[in-house]
């Protein structure tokens, strides 16, 4: 195991890290005697987080041989035990002894994969003379078993898709993310481009892919979640089950969904509808970063049990994927699109029924600010049934917990109304 441990070291001191590193407009935090940990879930590009990390590094003149980079997910490292681990200390002090008596950054990708990796990290993190960065699957580094094994002391930068804004640059449509006021022209460029987010979505290795190769690699994906993070995480053999909640989430995305109504559709079936199953295969979905709930905004633990949840689904583009395309549907995507935008930020997002019964889509609270805006989500407003409803409630929410900033997220309306409430474009919006 040394051998191996040693050749891969060293390819990685002779190649470096790739030349083309995206920046992703992420907050990297990074804290002596604390380990930082990138979560998120599969394909979203935590590891070339984790190499911008070191990328800038390098160009703050901390020399290569200051920094360790391991992938464990590595074929020659199969077999790895923890007693191993203290061997990449050793080859690094061997390869480099004046570098290694100095502060050394180590990233050490997929970790988690070797039992008993918790002693060794913990180790690190306490030494003055490393910084510990820990990238893996979501399967392996989920943020709360990271606080645990490491008493508290580690630093989460969660990773997702692609921002709207990160697909403009990425994708090479903008050369810098366009500034209101917009011309006509850009204006046009950003439309034509939300048209192609909003089905493609954001994951990194899709872009540019054809639609046949790109809901190949989509569905994979979700298999991988499915297989590596949850059924043999969790050893489950009983599957259909588990598949079927997931199925019945991904079709009822951004809606209302009880334990009673998936357990109901498992009956009809004839599969196993234990509710209290169906709660756990709904956390390990959420722990693997692929759904999010959101519940109803109330003080009433009574009234948060009675109310279900809210799924949203981790990116548009696997939604599509997953699903046969529905127009009817496209306001739901849109839901989900503002709700992953607002997942980005650091927000505490509920959903909101007024004492009329009228429901707001959004209630988000910034929990450095703690300020509070209300928001809607409507394809178009051109209906008046439509508008009145949309509007109706959230007039009466804004009233009742005295909201002042209230918006409607639509396709492409966009009016300020006369009592301030302000209706736009999501793809003005996503760039606010």
């Amino acid at each position: 195991m040394k051998n191996a441990i040693a050749e891969i070291m060293r390819e990685f001191y002779e190649e470096g890290i790739p030349e083309k590193i995206h920046t992703r407009v992420v907050e990297y935090y990074e804290k002596a005697r604390n380990a930082t940990s990138i979560i998120g879930m599969r394909r979203v590009g935590k590891t070339y987080v984790a190499f911008h990390r070191i990328q800038e590094l390098l160009s703050d003149g901390i020399p290569l041989e200051r920094i360790v980079y391991i992938n464990f997910d590595d074929e020659r490292l199969r077999g790895v035990s923890a007693n191993d681990l203290k061997l990449i200390g050793e080859i690094h002090a061997a390869m480099y002894p004046e570098a290694a008596k100095e502060k050394c950054w180590y990233f050490l990708d997929e970790l988690q994969d070797v039992d008993g990796w918790e002693l060794f990290a913990r180790r690190l993190v306490d030494s003055n003379r490393v910084q510990l960065c820990l990238t893996g699957s979501s399967a392996k580094l989920l943020s709360s078993e990271v606080a645990t094994q490491l008493r508290g002391r580690s630093l989460d930068v969660e990773i997702f898709p692609l921002s709207f804004a990160e697909y403009l640059t990425f994708n090479g449509l903008v050369k810098t993310v366009p500034q209101t006021p917009f011309s006509p022209r850009t204006a046009g460029l950003l439309r034509n481009a939300m048209t192609r987010y909003l089905e493609e979505g954001g994951f990194p290795d899709i872009q540019g892919e054809d639609l046949r190769i790109r809901n190949k690699l989509l569905q994979e994906y979700v298999n991988a979640v499915v297989y590596r993070d949850v059924i043999e995480r969790h050893e489950i053999s009983s599957t259909q089950a588990l598949r079927y909640t997931l199925d019945y989430i991904i079709h009822n995305y951004a809606r209302k969904i009880s334990t009673r109504a998936i357990s109901g559709a498992l009956r009809a079936i004839g599969a196993s509808d234990n509710r209290e199953r169906i709660s756990e295969y709904l956390q390990y979905f959420v722990n693997a970063y692929l759904i999010y709930p959101v519940s109803i905004r109330t003080d009433s633990l009574a009234v948060r049990r009675t109310n279900p949840d809210k799924f949203y689904i981790v990116d548009t583009g696997l939604i599509r994927a997953m699903t046969p395309k529905n127009d009817a549907e496209r306001g739901w995507l849109l839901e989900n699109l503002v709700f992953m935008h607002l997942r980005r930020g650091n927000n505490k997002i509920e959903y909101y029924i007024n004492k009329s019964g009228g429901e707001v889509d959004f209630l988000v609270t910034d929990q450095n600010s703690k300020s509070r805006q209300l928001i809607q989500v409507a394809w178009n407003m051109e209906k008046s049934e439509t508008s009145n409803r949309e509007l109706s409630a959230l007039r009466l929410a804004r009233d009742e917990i005295k909201v002042k900033d209230c918006f409607v997220v639509t396709w492409d309306s966009e009016v300020v109304l006369d009592d301030g409430i302000k209706v736009v474009p999501v793809w003005k919006w996503c760039l606010g």
